[in-house]
């Protein structure tokens, strides 16, 4: 069938892939084409992405397969929907309804026997602590929590119950890896497992990173993911609270705050050692511009000036708050 669809060359592919997922916006019912330049995305909608062109092609149907909500179709009360699921690893999380909760294990038969790359289905009933764990029970398959995540060739080892890490922040990790040069050098602020700086070290190439984690579980396997993946030249993780570590750092050329419900408090460390900041905010939307003004206003508090070169919606946290990234230049 003919549809519209969004061109990339080979080496933007993954990026676009990502970011279509996580915006619901890729045709899973048609098989991805491509040739010996590009890929070619077919999408629900026309959006516009990047350099990507948006055109119109042929794309051939996949087979049908069942769906994980339709083997529920006849198990769940009528009228009952359910959210998609993250998955990490060959881990799936789902959060299950309260009113759902006595549904938990058919729902999780259901999503392995549709899913052959699942062997283990948890419910997450939610962010706790200032680690930002989340809170899971295992409903479904093999009795464990440790797995290993593979994004962009990185392969990430990780216990979800114990550490923070999104799968959907994958297209902001390679985002953030493009605006690196050859030879610059960056500090991981609130690294977790090191995926950022995983990541951009596997992409970008920097001459050093410096990770620091403030959970203790999450610095171990950040440092297991660094020489896992041949990086111990390249990446120091550092195990301890940002803003105590920042101050006695060297001056580098990216800093990346990835701890939106308070990056705020760390930010004036940040400016004072890094040349481009990459900040991350949840806040409602009619906040945003006094958010950017306040991070401007900061910078010249300390005889600095703040330019904001980007900021962009990455995510929807609750019915009335927005997850935002902001790329800003300090002078």
């Amino acid at each position: 069938m003919k549809t519209c669809c969004l061109a990339v060359l080979h080496e933007e592919a993954e990026r676009l892939r990502c970011w279509l997922i996580e915006n619901d916006l890729l045709r899973t019912d048609l098989i991805i084409q491509r040739d010996n330049q590009l890929v070619y995305f077919p999408v629900a909608e026309e959006v516009s992405f990047g350099n990507a062109l948006l055109m119109e092609k042929e794309f051939k149907l996949k087979k049908r397969q069942l769906k994980w909500q339709e083997l529920l179709a006849d198990i769940l009360p009528n009228n009952t929907s359910l959210s998609s699921f993250d998955i990490i690893g060959d881990i799936a999380i789902i959060r299950v309804p309260p009113k759902l909760s006595e549904y938990q294990q058919p729902i999780a038969e259901a999503i392995l026997a549709t899913h052959h790359n699942i062997n283990v289905v948890c419910n997450d009933f939610g962010i706790k602590d200032d680690f930002r764990v989340r809170q899971l029970k295992i409903i479904g398959g093999e009795c464990r929590t440790e797995t290993i995540h593979v994004e962009y060739g990185v392969s990430i080892e990780l216990d979800i119950s114990q550490v923070y890490f999104s799968p959907r922040l994958a297209a902001e990790r390679k985002r953030i890896a493009d605006q690196l040069l050859p030879g610059e050098t960056l500090i991981d602020m609130f690294a977790g497992v090191a995926p950022f700086s995983l990541v951009i070290s596997a992409l970008a190439h920097p001459l050093h990173t410096t990770a620091i984690e403030l959970n203790p579980v999450a610095a171990r396997y950040a440092r297991r993911n660094v020489q896992r993946n041949g990086f111990y030249e390249c990446i120091t993780v550092i195990e301890g609270d940002a803003g105590q570590v920042v101050p006695r750092l060297e001056p580098v050329d990216h800093v990346i705050m990835n701890l939106p419900h308070s990056a705020d408090k760390y930010f004036i460390h940040a400016i004072q050692q890094g040349r481009i900041i990459h900040y991350y905010d949840i806040l409602p939307e009619t906040h945003v511009s006094n958010r950017l003004d306040w991070l401007c206003q900061q910078a010249t508090l300390i005889g600095k000036h703040a330019v904001i070169r980007e900021w962009r919606k990455i995510g929807a946290y609750s019915p009335s708050k927005i997850k935002i990234a902001v790329d800003i230049s300090i002078q």
